[in-house]
């Protein structure tokens, strides 16, 4: 029986990042971001990175530039210059999107006009202004639009534990499938299906339904069709993980292939697992690690096909307790 070390060969992500996070000093004031979960990634994906700002020449340091509503349009402009950067701020995004290879995820700066996700402050004007409204920056708003569906997250956002699980099991997901879709095999497209029954079970058990619906139905003929159809339904599956309740059911139908062989404490001990679970008296790793040594007991052999307990290497999952070694008591 293999270790968990080494219980499944992770395709590697190619990710696309703002090189203020971890890389370079390219801030607007010369400040590089530490990030953890950049630190993290690096050994492990592939970076491109990129900072709008600098590439149309703004240089670093740099003034701050604004979003700002004119007559119901949105303009780029830097206050203190008066510069408009909008016609620039397009051009090169406009570029970068349509010269941008294969990718699988986005990571990019929290708070920035140019590069911010959400939440990204709209101004009635260049100084002294309200903010009238909030949205998301120049060159993040087309990759949303080109890329929507795509494991896509902000550097403070990835700081909590549920968000980045969730990002990071989209994320190896994603990657897989590109793996999947350079193959060209038919048969491949749906042992990838198969292997993750569980986790799309437990992210969405309707839109699972049709992507099985749409293989059954599909010939190794249409590969190519069929593969974008599954694609568009992965994207849909994989936008908001599942809740408690859906956990509990995909948990119950892993455990209900092994019922036969299990004794009845067994048996008993998983309904109290559960029951804590639900009532929040366990976390969610804690479930996790009991039905990863389950199926290593009764089904090892098949470890690959239980993507839910391992989604992604064992080395990015985030620490649980940082304090847990404190002395409490001197």
């Amino acid at each position: 029986m293999r270790t968990m070390i080494e219980v499944k060969d992770f395709s590697r992500p190619i990710v696309l990042v703002s090189r203020c996070l971890e890389f370079e000093d390219v801030r607007y004031n010369g400040q590089v971001i530490h990030s953890r979960i950049i630190r993290d990634l690096e050994p492990m994906v592939d970076f491109i990175k990129v900072c709008p700002e600098v590439e149309i020449g703004l240089g670093v340091p740099r003034e701050p530039i604004r979003i700002v509503k004119v007559e119901g349009g949105h303009r780029l402009v830097q206050p203190k210059t008066g510069r408009d950067v909008t016609r620039e701020m397009n051009d090169f995004t406009d570029k970068f999107v349509a010269q941008l290879g294969e990718v699988d995820g986005f990571i990019f700066k929290s708070g920035s006009p140019t590069i911010g996700i959400r939440n990204i402050k709209v101004y009635s004007g260049t100084s002294m202004s309200p903010v009238v409204e909030r949205g998301s920056g120049f060159f993040a708003r087309k990759i949303l639009d080109r890329y929507a569906g795509y494991p896509m997250e902000e550097d403070d956002r990835l700081r909590n534990y549920r968000i980045r699980h969730h990002f990071l099991t989209q994320l190896y997901t994603f990657a897989d499938l590109r793996r999947v879709r350079r193959s060209g095999s038919y048969e491949e497209l749906m042992n990838f299906n198969k292997k993750n029954r569980f986790l799309f079970s437990f992210y969405d058990g309707d839109v699972y339904s049709k992507m099985c619906k749409l293989l059954e139905q599909a010939g190794s003929s249409e590969y190519e069709r069929t593969f974008l159809a599954y694609d568009a339904l992965l994207k849909e599956l994989m936008q908001k993980p599942g809740d408690v309740r859906s956990r509990i059911a995909v948990a119950k139908n892993m455990l209900s292939r092994f019922e036969s062989s299990m004794s009845s404490a067994e048996k008993e001990f998983f309904e109290n697992l559960l029951a804590n679970y639900s009532d929040v008296r366990i976390d969610e790793d804690a479930l996790t690690e009991v039905l990863r040594l389950c199926v290593l007991h009764y089904d090892g052999e098949n470890i690959d096909g239980h993507t839910i307990l391992y989604p992604y290497p064992e080395t990015l999952r985030m620490p649980c307790d940082e304090k847990r070694d404190k002395d409490y008591w001197t």
